[in-house]
């Protein structure tokens, strides 16, 4: 760089001395600046020139030209920042290439979509599972390809929706579960996956819950009724009557658990309806409910605190309500010592859902175990559950009824401290 200003000096420098003589000699100072200003200026515009013009046919390395001084500078660095970009232009080349290997491999089908909902970029999976020419459909919308409403649904959604299960429209014998994901200016990221052997093993379990449940139902009552015969025999020995006695709680707790399969096996054929069924009076249920745990006969008693909005109805079935309902506040009552208070609230709450809320003064539950309670046959302490003698099956009962409903449980819970569990219904199901 030194080297190339100091050359440029030299010109300049030669210039000025050669003006100066030419000046001296003549006398014609004017004449003297204006010819070598001439020069000076014309063998800069050359350089240009000829610069220009190497520009022009893409500044290739065996034609540029010829010169020296600074020139030959700004033709070294316009050269090394062209290959500088040449070489960002093929690393990012190289990454997209891979990007698009890594996508075109994947066994999902993945589409980019514009604001427009127009395909602009599809994999090969995308033709498979979605019947999507790459090449044809590339700039179509994609509901014009895939006449769907759950899938228009999903694209016309912000935010609200971002997974839908539609038949499959190449073979309409499988399930596609179709996820949407929203990324840079407006454009969204669609997956589609085939999902019919879970479809289909999960139609298979619940076919054989509710077969198996129904038809073991028949002869266990048939055991339970002679086993109930047997008990009330006042004549039969200490020892087998306390064995009769065990035989027929365990019998009729089987029963139960059952009843409550059966019982999830139709939640879960029914699934969410726009059906709002009927106008439920949540009071006069929540006190009858109230009323048929506050037995007088009963050993164990508890004291039951109500909360009630009297003017907050509910639509739906009053046979599923009494059942969330009854769960929720039976947990309360296995897991409360005798005697104990448990609050019952039916109000609305900070968003202006209505919700139902039981709080106990338990032992609480872990936090590690909020998330699993739902599940079926879930037991946080297997010893506690084996004495209190639950089905495990409550909660699963209360999450498809709201599932259903279109509503959410939220547990809060610490450990010593009780815990609360509110159930919320949406905007839609309110009177």
């Amino acid at each position: 760089m030194n080297s190339a200003w100091s050359v440029e000096y030299t010109r300049l420098i030669i210039t000025l001395v050669s003006t100066v003589l030419f000046g001296l000699v003549t006398e014609l100072w004017f004449l003297s600046l204006a010819i070598h200003s001439v020069i000076y200026i014309g063998w800069h515009l050359y350089q240009l020139k000829a610069f220009e013009q190497w520009i022009k046919r893409g500044a290739p390395v065996k034609s540029a030209p010829d010169t020296s001084g600074v020139w030959a500078l700004i033709v070294q660095h316009f050269y090394r920042s062209q290959k500088s970009n040449k070489d960002r232009k093929k690393h990012l080349a190289n990454i997209a290439n891979h990007y698009h290997a890594v996508m075109s491999a994947l066994p999902d089908a993945t589409i980019v979509l514009n604001e427009k909902s127009e395909i602009e970029w599809a994999n090969k999976a995308s033709q498979e599972i979605l019947g999507i020419d790459v090449i044809r459909d590339i700039g179509h919308p994609l509901d014009n390809i895939i006449r769907d409403l759950a899938l228009q649904s999903l694209l016309l959604s912000d935010g609200e929706q971002s997974e839908v299960e539609i038949p499959s429209p190449v073979d309409v014998l499988k399930t596609l579960s179709i996820s949407k994901l929203q990324y840079g200016e407006h454009k969204t990221l669609l997956i589609a996956r085939d999902v019919s052997q879970r479809i289909a093993i999960q139609k298979l379990r619940k076919a054989f819950v509710a077969n198996a449940s129904h038809e073991l139902r028949t002869p266990l009552t048939v055991i339970s009724g002679y086993l109930e015969i047997l008990d009330s025999d006042d004549e039969l020995p200490t020892t087998t009557g306390k064995v009769v006695n065990n035989a027929l709680q365990q019998a009729l707790r089987m029963e139960k658990i059952l009843n409550n399969l059966l019982t999830l096996s139709k939640l879960e054929e029914k699934s969410s309806t726009k059906a709002k069924g009927e106008t439920i009076a949540v009071a006069s249920v929540i006190r009858r409910l109230v009323a048929d745990f506050e037995d007088p006969n009963s050993s164990q008693q508890h004291i039951f605190e109500l909360n009630i909005d009297e003017t907050l109805q509910l639509l739906g079935h009053e046979q599923e309500f009494y059942s969330l309902c009854q769960n929720l506040v039976s947990n309360a009552i296995k897991y409360s010592e005798d005697d104990a208070v448990i609050k019952i609230c039916w109000s609305r709450n900070a968003d202006d859902l209505a919700c139902f809320a039981v709080s106990d003064s338990g032992e609480g539950i872990a936090k590690e175990h909020l998330m699993r309670l739902t599940e079926r046959f879930f037991r946080v302490n297997v010893a506690r559950e084996r004495k209190i003698k639950g089905t495990g099956l409550g909660l699963s009962i209360v999450k498809h009824i709201l599932d259903n409903y279109g509503g959410y449980l939220d547990v809060q819970s610490q450990l010593g401290e009780g815990s609360t569990f509110t159930a919320c219904f949406p905007l839609s199901r309110i009177i």
